[in-house]
């Protein structure tokens, strides 16, 4: 197993990042907006080594694509739906898919929303809290 870098916590932060903004499975982080979180001692680390930086950004798993324009000193990255998705979300992804239906990440989330603020998902996780509870050895 690789070992982390300074390189690569800075490039997981950047992914991190994007994919905490993003509202699809895209997203553009301005390393100017992404510099200001940052003190000068790490802003000039990161803007030393900005092609290593740019290089473990484009190897993060979690990055299906990474266009970095120099010019505007952007990270255009387009991510993995699995390292979008939660548990829950990789569930109702993969059961639409079995079914022949392709959602966008947007539906997914809506359904995942939906389940997650449901009477009947209350219910289930207090069913479960209760059985649990009892095979515990415990009354209710």
């Amino acid at each position: 197993m690789e070992k982390l870098n300074l390189n690569k916590l800075i490039a997981n932060d950047i992914v991190n990042y994007g994919m905490d903004k993003t509202t699809s499975f895209n997203y553009i982080v301005s390393l100017n907006d992404f510099l200001d979180e940052y003190d000068d001692e790490s802003r000039d680390y990161i803007k030393s080594h900005i092609t290593e930086i740019i290089d473990a950004v484009h190897n993060n798993e979690n990055v299906a694509q990474l266009d970095y324009d120099d010019k505007r000193q952007e990270f255009d990255m387009v991510f993995y739906f699995d390292g979008l998705f939660n548990k829950l979300e990789k569930k109702i992804y993969s059961t639409s898919q079995d079914m022949g239906i392709d959602f966008e990440p947007e539906d997914v989330w809506q359904i995942s929303y939906d389940i997650e603020n449901s009477e009947e998902y209350d219910n289930l996780v207090k069913k479960q809290i209760n059985e649990k509870y009892k095979d515990s050895g415990r009354e209710l």
